[in-house]
């Protein structure tokens, strides 16, 4: 059966499908003749072998599209998780951006051009950013201008800028704009001091006065430009000027407390020993293919499971946390990390709310790992033990937990700050909520019994949470 994906409507030259769990795009004519012509030019080979385009080759259309497609469809390789430019940290988006212009340099010498520049058009496969949009390639004309550069700036250079000058994360203000810093408010995001870094005052200041005076719209600059011509040559200069300020770009200069906990947290080697033994216990135990790590900080133990074999989702709210995990582990297809919190995760998005998935529609696996985790979620953020037990339990049938009793050091530094509220936070009524989904298959004491490593298990059957698992986006 036939699956269209609701989130690639806007696309006329090729809309996402899914059969058999397999991925496909329809090919409207151009497109299919681009992709051709780009495949015989070599271009689409040595994309795909540098790592930079998702592996993508034209096969015949299903019989079921008879009628709403061509002869033949473009089938590409699924990526494990879909995650989208607000759940990137700086370095992932940075990678993103420096992926979409060498694309876009290398189409150029073979004859084509990359005629959009989306964040959306790039997805991980694992921590190799590539583009997974062929139809955005097609053939180059001589004189023309890249339509796709104001894009590529409210996507990924205007955020970038943020970042790096102003040092906050961008995440919140992608997701409110649906992955696009507008140029205005870049303008006013960042300072008049900042027109003396690279790029800010051409590509922003004087991008955002020509938008506020009207004096080139786009339609003006674009006929202005082909009628002058548009010196290819003038075109890769821009590229390359685009690659160098992308490059250099700093990273946030604030390390947050997150980003040096495995440092400062005061586990001793001991406890550490035994978190690390728990962990490749459980993932012995059942032999999970696809692993979660919530609230995974620097990665510690998200790199344990992979090491186990498992494809590992490292998920935290830290984003410079995720930064130094994934600058770690680079072009690892097994290890996707993602800025995210389960407090307040991505939700739906979009046209009808279908363009893009929820957070929790595409992070359900196989096991999870909640290491030091549910104590913040419950004291922090005030969640009912009960409702992050459940939310566990429907991520994953299989995990480790970590409890962290009141007396940990930890907690009492929290309860310090607040009246104690939390009557079902007890080692009770964590075993007894555990027990409504399944069972506590082993527990492991650590920090002199004040904290367990406890194995859980939901109850198979339509009883049972682990019933309810979906695949993966």
């Amino acid at each position: 059966m036939i699956a269209f994906d609701r989130g690639s409507f806007k696309d006329p030259s090729g809309r996402v499908f899914y059969q058999n769990g397999r991925v496909f795009r329809t090919m409207s004519a151009d497109a299919q003749r681009a992709f051709e012509s780009a495949h015989a030019a070599g271009l689409i080979g040595s994309l795909v072998n540098d790592q930079l385009l998702i592996e993508s080759e034209l096969v015949p259309a299903p019989d079921e599209l008879a009628g709403r497609a061509g002869k033949f469809v473009l089938e590409q390789r699924r990526i494990p998780l879909v995650t989208y430019a607000y759940e990137w940290s700086f370095e992932m988006l940075r990678d993103a951006a420096l992926v979409t212009l060498r694309i876009l340099e290398r189409s150029l010498s073979d004859g084509f051009i990359l005629k959009d520049a989306t964040s959306f058009n790039i997805l991980f496969d694992g921590t190799a950013p590539k583009l997974v949009d062929v139809p955005s390639l097609e053939p180059y004309r001589e004189g023309q201008i890249w339509d796709g550069y104001s894009q590529f700036c409210r996507c990924f250079l205007f955020p970038l800028f943020v970042s790096a000058y102003r040092d906050l994360d961008v995440q919140p203000l992608l997701r409110g704009t649906l992955g696009e810093v507008p140029v205005a408010d870049a303008s006013r995001l960042l300072r008049p001091r900042d027109a003396l870094k690279p790029g800010v005052l051409r590509d922003v200041f004087l991008q955002a006065r020509l938008e506020r005076g009207f004096a080139m719209s786009a339609g003006t600059v674009k006929s202005a430009a082909g009628a002058r011509g548009y010196p290819k040559a003038a075109l890769v200069s821009s590229v390359r000027r685009l690659l160098k300020i992308v490059g250099h770009l700093p990273g946030p200069s604030t390390e947050s407390t997150w980003s040096r906990y495995q440092s400062e947290c005061g586990y001793s080697d001991h406890d550490r020993e035994s978190k690390l033994e728990a962990v490749e216990a459980m993932l012995a135990a059942g032999r999970p293919s696809r692993v979660i790590d919530l609230g995974c900080n620097t990665g510690e133990y998200s790199e344990a499971a992979r090491a186990g074999g498992a494809e590992v989702v490292a998920l935290d709210m830290d984003s410079r946390a995720i930064d130094r995990l994934y600058r770690r582990n680079a072009q690892l297809a097994s290890l996707s990390p993602l800025v995210a919190n389960l407090l307040n995760p991505t939700p739906a998005l979009g046209w009808e709310l279908a363009e893009r998935k929820s957070l929790l529609e595409r992070i359900r696996t196989d096991a999870f790992l909640a290491l030091a985790l549910i104590h913040h979620l419950r004291i922090a953020g005030g969640i009912p033990l009960s409702s992050i037990v459940a939310l566990l339990f429907e991520i994953a049938p299989e995990g480790l937990v970590e409890w962290v009793d009141k007396d940990d050091a930890m907690v009492r530094s929290m309860l310090a700050l607040r009246p104690d509220v939390y009557p079902d936070y007890t080692w009770a009524s964590f075993e007894s909520m555990v027990r409504d989904h399944g069972e506590i298959v082993t527990v492991r004491s650590t920090h002199e019994g004040r904290r367990r490593l406890c194995h859980v298990r939901a109850r198979p059957g339509p009883h049972g949470r682990g019933a309810e698992r979906k695949e993966p986006a």
